[in-house]
């Protein structure tokens, strides 16, 4: 069910091969297809949104991150590289460079595709998978301006000081207090005609 409940596409081949790499037998699904939680077909689906939020909740963090390594290296990575590239994220236990660099080129192909959040949720999340505190500040600041343009400007705050925590350029340091000025004037006018 946590490997179902892990691809929120419902993709059932990839079930499937995340399912044989994890030695869990398919009919390990049985109770839960009986008990109407979950429909097994072409695609998985839960029968309510909120079951398959339960069933990854209740799992802890350790299984649902062998769930999402197992997810990640069950997908192609020339077929779905971003579907991959967030498996990996969720399945990193600590900084990890190559998943980072991978987030980053999602973001690139979420971004050309008008994709603002979702190429703001992968360099939110290549930022936090940064080891080097210089490249982090940067993906941090380009996380920050995605975040911006996708409306969710606490997120985009938190992100900014993110990249304050660590080494940064003149340039670097101008962009940020820019953002934020800019972040505020918003603000600040919505408030006043609120």
């Amino acid at each position: 069910l946590l490997i179902a409940a892990s691809e929120p596409v419902g993709d059932a081949a990839l079930f499937l091969r995340a399912a044989a790499q994890l030695d869990i037998p398919i009919d390990a699904l049985a109770p839960a297809e009986a008990a109407g939680i979950i429909e097994f077909g072409h695609r998985m689906r839960f029968h309510h949104p909120l079951m398959r939020s339960a069933a990854y909740r209740a799992a802890e963090l350790g299984d649902r991150r062998t769930v999402h390594r197992a997810l990640a290296e069950a997908t192609d990575p020339h077929a779905d590289p971003d579907r991959r590239a967030w498996h990996a994220a969720l399945a990193a236990t600590g900084p990890d460079d190559a998943v980072a660099a991978e987030l980053e080129a999602s973001a690139g192909r979420a971004q050309s595709r008008g994709g603002i959040a979702a190429a703001a949720a992968f360099l939110e999340r290549a930022a936090v998978l940064t080891r080097d505190p210089e490249l982090r500040g940067s993906r941090a600041i380009s996380a920050a301006q995605a975040k911006r343009d996708a409306a969710a400007p606490e997120a985009a705050y938190e992100l900014l000081s993110l990249a304050e925590a660590g080494p940064l350029s003149d340039l670097q340091r101008a962009q940020v207090a820019r953002m934020r000025a800019q972040m505020d004037f918003v603000r600040s006018r919505a408030k006043s005609t609120g």
